[in-house]
């Protein structure tokens, strides 16, 4: 026989049991219908694409489309300005990207070292994190110096970002300083501790960064439509904007055709994602240890 209190342990053992399996039915649902939230949309874009527009017409909402058509996508790529987009935008990628790491890597080393007017350049750069020119100083100040219709524009005014420097910053502070003055001591440089101590120890944060600024070079879109009027050295993101634009008035020229902007607008949406859709599983457990070990110390 069992006594009361073995009796009440047991209910209020299996009362906090079925609370919690309650708490986890909640949340189930609420992260299945999160994800659906997200997904659902998606799926509704790379469907759309690709159905005709008889079926986009009688469904607004598709899953998998009954008749596949490969027009859209064929249109967009016999479209040289596709091309000529990708070629630019990777070429901006190649060389920009490089140089947006080794800037915010050589800052947030220095600034992770115990140097002197170190909190001043730190507060300097939250300030301009907060503050900036504006678009009209910026556009005067790459006139200025000569550098509008060119690809440099799009480098120079994006070169560094304050935040990718606190963060960087703030990985490299986790790092345990026993392990450069023990190489010190050894009689190592900084030059050397830091290509081979700090950057083996730093891969988190390197590919986190690295997804960062890639993604963003290559969404860049204000950039290349303010400084650059030469078509063969537009961005990606600028050529899709004029194909749209065009793909949308030939879309009002008559009934026939009212629905013809909307799948090339989703055809565009998918060519737009497919390279970060691409990269990012492969970064994605670097990404996830870079952001929260480079925000734990600040």
């Amino acid at each position: 026989m069992f006594s009361m209190e073995q009796v009440k342990s047991r209910k209020s053992r299996r009362n906090f049991t079925n609370r919690f399996e309650l708490l986890d039915l909640i949340l189930l649902i609420l992260l299945t219908g999160w994800a659906l939230m997200i997904i659902i949309p998606f799926v509704n874009v790379l469907a759309v694409s690709f159905a005709t527009q008889k079926e986009y017409m009688d469904a607004r909402v598709l899953i998998i489309p009954k008749n596949i058509i490969l027009d859209n996508y064929i249109a967009l790529f016999q479209d040289g300005r596709i091309w000529t987009g990708y070629r630019t935008t990777l070429t901006y990628l190649l060389i920009g990207v490089p140089i947006n790491m080794f800037l915010t890597t050589t800052m947030a080393y220095g600034l992770s070292r115990p140097l002197p007017f170190r909190r001043f350049f730190i507060y300097f750069i939250v300030f301009t994190m907060m503050f900036n020119g504006g678009i009209i100083p910026t556009y005067i100040l790459v006139k200025k110096l000569g550098l509008l219709d060119t690809l440099w524009s799009l480098f120079i005014p994006v070169l560094i970002s304050g935040y990718n420097v606190i963060l960087m910053r703030s990985f490299f502070q986790s790092i345990p300083v026993s392990l450069a003055e023990s190489a010190f001591l050894d009689g190592a440089s900084e030059v050397s501790v830091f290509f081979r101590i700090i950057v083996p120890l730093s891969k988190p944060i390197f590919a986190t960064i690295t997804l960062f600024y890639a993604v963003s070079r290559w969404n860049d879109f204000f950039n290349g439509i303010m400084f650059i009027t030469t078509l063969s050295k537009k961005p990606l993101q600028v050529l899709l904007r004029e194909i749209l634009l065009q793909a949308s008035a030939d879309a009002d020229s008559g009934p026939d055709t009212v629905y013809i902007g909307v799948n090339v607008k989703m055809a565009i949406v998918f060519i737009t994602i497919i390279p970060t859709m691409l990269f990012y599983p492969f970064l994605q457990k670097y990404f996830t240890k870079g952001i929260m070990l480079g925000a734990v110390k600040g």
